[in-house]
């Protein structure tokens, strides 16, 4: 019984030291439809991405698609049915991004742990297609 626990309890703390692990920042590129490129951040642990556009500072948050559904299902006895929950993440990820001077941009793009890749919009109609990566990191 004991070295079961005592198992239990290092799966724990490798749990907690692996989830302490900060992720860094990965460099992310907007570029626009003349192919000029706009260097940021996006940084997986705060979930905020920033870029800087024609001397402007655009910052926001990033939100990646996620919830819970509950279904029933009859069990072998009629009066007690059984209830299942179900949580569920996508990659799937929205961002509105202002700037020091009030513009905005609304961002949507697929995320996974090193990569994003999608595209930024502005009220005015400007596109950028929005990209980030961590290997550059890995190979320094």
């Amino acid at each position: 019984m004991s070295k079961l626990k005592n198992n239990l309890i290092i799966i724990f703390l490798l749990d907690l030291v692996v989830g302490c692990v900060a992720s860094p920042p990965m460099p992310l590129q907007l570029v626009d439809s003349a192919s000029r490129m706009y260097s940021g951040t996006l940084n997986p642990d705060s979930q905020k991405l920033e870029v800087t556009i024609d001397g402007h500072l655009f910052r926001g948050v990033f939100i990646v698609g996620s919830g819970s559904a509950v279904s029933e299902t009859l069990s072998g006895r009629r009066y007690l049915p059984g209830e299942t929950v179900t949580y569920y993440t996508s990659n799937s990820a929205r961002a509105h991004l202002t700037s020091d001077n009030g513009k905005q941009l609304n961002c949507e793009f697929l995320y996974e742990v090193s990569h994003a890749i999608g595209e930024c919009k502005s009220p005015s109609g400007a596109v950028f297609q929005l990209s980030a990566d961590d290997n550059s990191l890995k190979n320094r």
